[in-house]
């Protein structure tokens, strides 16, 4: 399934409230602050540059001036082992939004978007909970708009404005929210099989990956998703390994 071409409605709920910012530390500790002040389901954040922006694992985010950061609170009826495999439909999202803009975005997992080898955007997504329920997720998106790149990621990342139409800040920022909204709706009402459907539908092609399942180094090829959304790794003797955390390596 593609989206170029096809009409998506407006974000009814996300968005509907927006703090906007010139400058923060995080947008996903900004919008968790409000989050528990009480900020209602579809809260957004955005913020002009980060100083100490991050993704997955804790791994700094550069958020120089041109990028969008952005992340929002989502109160959502689900039970918490369900929040992770959220960050897949996120991506299909956002995905979606940059092929409508034109570029060649794919999915690496968990949560990047690529446009060939190279890393356009990413996604962080972080659960607020009182013992096992949940209160909140915060959904972080960080997308490399327009250039120029920050030094340290140039050789390895990509803009949509290089790989794209000529990019309306806003008019992409109301694309971004419609798509990622219509997957969320999605996901909590079908749940995570029919999700890995459409991410395989999108993901990257010809990437192997190196990770350590049960303490043994493990190189394999990307053979796709397993219905709980866990990578599978199949290994030069052909036999498919699940990889549902940790730190996973991509490489072509």
């Amino acid at each position: 399934m593609s989206p170029v071409g096809e009409v998506v409605h407006a974000a009814r709920w996300l968005g509907a409230l927006r703090i906007d910012l010139p400058e923060c530390g995080s947008t996903n500790d900004e919008a968790a602050r409000v989050a528990r002040a009480g900020a209602r389901h579809g809260t957004i954040v955005i913020a002009e540059t980060q100083r100490a922006g991050r993704g997955r694992d804790g791994r700094t985010w550069a958020s120089p001036r041109g990028g969008l950061y952005l992340s929002a609170v989502l109160r959502p009826p689900l039970p918490l082992p369900d929040v992770p495999p959220m960050t897949l439909a996120i991506g299909i999202g956002v995905c979606d939004a940059a092929r409508a803009a034109g570029a060649a975005a794919v999915l690496k997992w968990p949560n990047d978007v690529l446009v060939g080898t190279k890393k356009l955007a990413g996604v962080l997504v972080e659960a607020q909970s009182q013992g096992s329920r949940l209160d909140a997720v915060i959904v972080g998106i960080g997308i490399n708009l327009v250039g120029p790149l920050d030094p340290s990621v140039a050789d390895h990342a990509v803009a949509l404005a290089d790989t794209a139409q000529t990019i309306d800040r806003d008019a992409f920022l109301a694309s971004l929210l419609a798509h990622v909204e219509r997957w969320v709706d999605h996901y909590v009402a079908v749940g995570v099989p029919e999700i890995v459907n459409e991410w395989q539908q999108r993901m990257a092609v010809g990437l192997a990956a190196r990770t350590t399942v049960d303490g043994a180094p493990l190189t394999g090829q990307v053979a796709g998703l397993d219905r709980d959304g866990a990578l599978l790794l199949r290994d030069d003797a052909g036999r498919v390994h699940r990889v549902r955390s940790g730190d996973v390596e991509m490489v072509r």
